[in-house]
């Protein structure tokens, strides 16, 4: 037995091969494996990482450093002992504390919503108010370039250097983390509290300096993080005393991964008063995998943000605490409600619906592929912190010098609209809305009684003038200004996506599509006044859902979040055939804007099917058998030089009585496969000492806890971490059998099954056996 130990040689070996177009498929292992003692082999991370390499600023990297969750259920003797010992109690009280941790994910992120309306409508209106006192009352159009210009340098300053020189990863929406995330991709940072404190402060700051950016993305990166963040303080919490034995089961990566599905759900709920939404955006978009259950526990956190949501904004607003009139006081939607009379269709409108949809598409894939083309440059030229805070700067000035321009060289003067423009349920519906419009509107160089149209548009926030865009009157707006809007509009969103800053695109791509939406009524009121009527609004809406459906690729979600958010299911057909049309458009000349995202950050990806013509293919083809398995029973200096000499996060454990690894090319390993370990586990078991103490003690739980929880508190530099031990215990004997997982899953399977099993299993580890 010592001579095998003894001969157990081992060598950092790594993957060399790739999927075209590897999407998600972490963590893969491929065994070959003989009973009589034939040739054994794994790989860690097949089809998703290549070769360590220099980046590339391609589409089609993919990098090496990531790794996945670990999905699969531990079961070990640890566990088992478990199970034995806590009993049906526990279980129903494990059951408990589960959905209470979903209840405050969803309080949390609804309070963190709330918090972030309050703070930008503040800023704004202090903005808006210094803007319009200064050119109304004091005349000085240089005094209101300075102003406007401090009021947009200084927020962008402070949301830039927070995320520059705080946490970098708080950058732009978070939505492609969360995908990335919520499918099975381990990033780092991503439950940081320091993360999300950073994407709120610079989320503001984007919002108050009045850049193309929106704060519904990142406030569904934000309810992820929420999701994070709360269970693990619920862990720390339960961390001492009997309430170790009720939270110890949910200490794993796939709670956690469902949890922060519901946060993000929760925070698209909050954003659009859409629960329903929500949900089935974290499952068309993020979950890999689903179940009833999960999509129970998502929904019901999403239903519980809504309404906290909305109620909370209703008491600042109101100070009305009356939950009865809480919800009566202001429209609960999003939108603003649509009148039934608004909303109206005839089949005669499809083809309408589908050019719009065409349309959208054709924009988005444009703005998809500038985008791209600006995300490489950057990745190139501005590399430094100092060039990225200048790029800030110099977009933050060109937008209040652009906003300014505009409205002195396009004066288009416009007739306050009276009360009586509005039908019962506009005013209803946007009663707030329509006040602090026509108050906050410039008149300039327009006669009394008339305003500035191209102000309304810069003076207002993003939430004022989508439902501005949606409800007002036809004659409320131009088409030169909605022209002008538009173009400005959609430049602007350009050049603040991807700026080092927290900025969404939900919003700016719905004001870009509202705009031409509305060009687009008037066109079609010009010649055909019957089909529109005097109200332009279900074209605006069929537009934002064009252009956003064209940038985002989402179609059932999005279909449900307008649904929701304008509270008439009466236009659920042409709202299908426009996000439909406007998928398969952008799809046919770019990917959509997170997955164009995803790729070039080097995330491996797995998609939902195989590629086609693999069935020829078995799994063995591309597998990598470069991966070392080590033996059940070692001494402590074997395991501590293997871990210091491998990159791998997982260990094929085999029987030890014949197991030796080769050091040549094809480095086969040999042995009875007797289970699977992680790296992580195999550095709680040294850094603890665990080996030197029995495994049923007093301290049973204790290493039971630090096993579970290494899963997931560590990071690379912590992974990767050169091992120490003192020399008297390099030569103590360690048996794996009590912490390994006994029951890995192994196949000999074709390419397509196996990846079919790995997709829908819930797994991120196969091992392949060759019998």
């Amino acid at each position: 037995m010592n001579n095998a130990i003894d001969n157990y040689k081992c060598t950092t070996h790594v993957l060399n091969y790739h999927w075209h177009k590897p999407k998600f498929m972490i963590g893969v292992g491929c065994m070959n494996h003989n009973r009589e003692g034939s040739n054994l082999s794994t790989t860690s991370n097949a089809l998703a990482a290549v070769n360590s390499k220099p980046r590339s600023h391609s589409i089609n990297y993919v990098s090496s450093d990531y790794e996945s969750l670990d999905y699969d259920h531990y079961e070990s003797e640890l566990t088992v002992r478990e199970e034995k010992l806590n009993g049906y109690k526990t279980v129903v009280a494990t059951n408990v504390i589960r959905w209470l941790i979903y209840f405050s994910i969803a309080i949390c992120t609804a309070a963190v919503g709330i918090f972030i309306d309050t703070i930008i409508e503040y800023l704004c209106n202090w903005k808006f108010q210094s803007i319009r006192n200064c050119i109304d009352v004091k005349h000085s159009t240089m005094e209101c370039l300075i102003i406007w210009i401090l009021f947009t340098v200084i927020p962008t300053i402070i949301g830039c250097c927070v995320v520059l020189f705080m946490e970098p990863s708080a950058a732009g929406s978070g939505i492609p983390f969360v995908i990335s995330y919520l499918n099975g991709v381990r990033i780092p940072r991503m439950t940081a509290v320091r993360c999300l404190l950073v994407k709120v402060i610079s989320v503001v700051c984007v919002c108050a300096a009045g850049l193309g950016g929106g704060k519904e993305g990142p406030l569904i990166h934000i309810g992820a993080m929420v999701g994070g963040s709360v269970v693990e303080a619920w862990w720390k919490g339960f961390k001492s005393g009997p309430g170790r034995k009720i939270i110890g089961p949910l200490q794993n990566d796939q709670e956690r991964r469902d949890m922060m599905a519901a946060g993000a759900a929760a925070g698209l709920s909050a954003a659009f008063g859409s629960p329903v939404g929500g949900t089935l955006m974290s499952l068309e978009e993020g979950t890999s995998f689903w179940s009833s259950s999960l999509m129970w526990k998502v929904f019901f956190c999403a239903a519980i943000a809504f309404p906290t949501y909305n109620a909370g904004k209703n008491i600042l607003y109101t100070n009305n605490t009356n939950p009865s009139e809480s919800v009566r006081s202001k429209s609960i939607y999003f939108f603003g409600k649509f009148n039934e009379n608004t909303i109206y269709f005839s089949y005669s409108e499809f083809p309408i619906f589908i050019i719009f949809g065409i349309f959208g598409g054709v924009l988005g894939a444009l703005f998809v592929n500038i985008n791209y083309r600006l995300s490489i440059f950057r990745m190139k030229h501005i590399i430094s912190n100092r060039k990225k805070l200048l790029e800030s700067v110099f977009v933050a000035v060109f937008v209040a010098i652009v906003n300014l321009t505009t409205m002195i060289l396009l004066n288009n003067c416009q007739k306050k609209l009276e009360i009586s423009s509005f039908n019962v349920v506009q005013i209803i519906v946007i009663m707030k809305t329509a006040f602090t419009f026509m108050i906050g509107l410039l008149q300039m160089f327009c006669p009394a009684g008339s305003y500035n149209e191209i102000s309304s548009f810069w003076l207002h926030t993003q939430e004022e003038n989508i439902r501005s865009l949606f409800h007002y009157p036809i004659e409320a707006y131009s088409i030169l200004s909605l022209l002008v809007y538009c173009v400005t509009y959609f430049i602007l969103t350009e050049l603040t996506v991807g700026l080092n800053m927290s900025a969404g695109l939900f919003l700016p791509s719905l004001l870009i599509g509202a705009a031409w939406g509305r060009i687009a009524s008037k066109v079609i009121h010009y010649y055909s006044p019957g089909i529109i009527g005097n109200d332009p609004g279900k074209y605006a809406l069929l537009g934002a859902a064009a252009q956003l459906g064209g940038i985002v690729r989402a179609t059932i979600s999005l279909t449900v979040v307008f649904i929701e958010a304008t509270g008439n299911v009466q236009f659920l057909l042409p709202l299908m055939i426009t996000l439909f049309t406007a998928k398969w458009t952008g799809d046919f000349f770019t990917d959509g804007i997170y997955e164009m995202q995803i790729k070039l950050s080097g995330v491996p990806i797995l998609i939902s099917e195989p590629p086609p013509l693999t069935s020829d293919i078995t799994t063995e083809d591309f597998m990598s058998d470069t991966v070392c398995a080590i033996p059940h029973i070692l001494m402590v200096g074997k395991l501590v030089d293997i871990l210091n000499t491998t990159k791998h996060n997982g260990f094929p454990v085999v029987a030890s009585k014949v197991c030796y690894c080769r050091t040549t090319i094809e480095h086969k390993c040999y042995g009875l496969l007797k289970g699977f370990i992680l790296r992580s586990q195999l550095n709680v078991i040294l850094e603890h000492n665990l080996y030197l103490s029995p495994l049923h003690d007093e301290n049973y739980y204790t290493k039971l806890e630090l096993i579970r929880k290494s899963t997931f508190i560590c990071d690379d530099t912590l992974l990767f971490q050169k091992l120490k031990v003192k020399e008297n215990e390099r030569s103590i004997v360690i048996d794996l059998r009590p912490y390994m997982n006994s029951a890995p899953y192994i196949v000999r399977l074709v390419s397509t099954s196996s990846y079919n099993f790995y997709h829908n299993y819930n797994t991120n580890k196969i091992n392949y056996e060759d019998r």
